[in-house]
């Protein structure tokens, strides 16, 4: 128990890490499904008209419920078990294979925040690239 930020029975430990792993899954679908929603946007924008408002509207819709009640919400919690999962074994800070997660996590909250700003123009019909680039 030497070394534990506060007295937890490791019995916590087990569930923590899945719900941890629980909420990096629903996190990673949906900042990679958000990317599809927006290709099916942008496409929907070169249909003729009463085509491309229904569909426009539609995706809109779909990206927002993607992005704030499933995307955002998982990021936070699985931020907030891997932050109890530091406290119960600070020492995994001192891993090399830890420096290795922390460093692409990173890149893919970097990815996460550039389709936050696709997402904002999504919101105006006003998405900046092609289909194609975000293929």
């Amino acid at each position: 128990m030497q070394g534990y930020i506060w007295h937890m029975d490791d019995s916590w430990y087990p569930a923590v890490k899945a719900l941890h792993i629980i909420f990096m899954v629903t996190f990673f679908a949906g900042t990679f499904y958000i990317v599809r929603l927006f290709i099916y946007h942008k496409e929907a924008l070169a249909k003729w008209e009463p085509d491309r408002t229904i569909l426009t509207r539609q995706f809109q819709v779909m990206e927002r419920k993607l992005w704030y009640f499933i995307t955002w919400p998982s990021l936070v919690l699985m931020f907030l078990f891997g932050l109890w999962m530091f406290a119960m074994h600070p020492a995994l800070i001192k891993e090399p294979w830890m420096h290795a997660k922390l460093g692409f996590v990173s890149l893919l909250l970097a990815y996460h925040f550039k389709n936050q700003a696709i997402f904002q123009k999504a919101r105006d019909n006003e998405i900046p690239w092609t289909s194609f680039r975000l293929r």
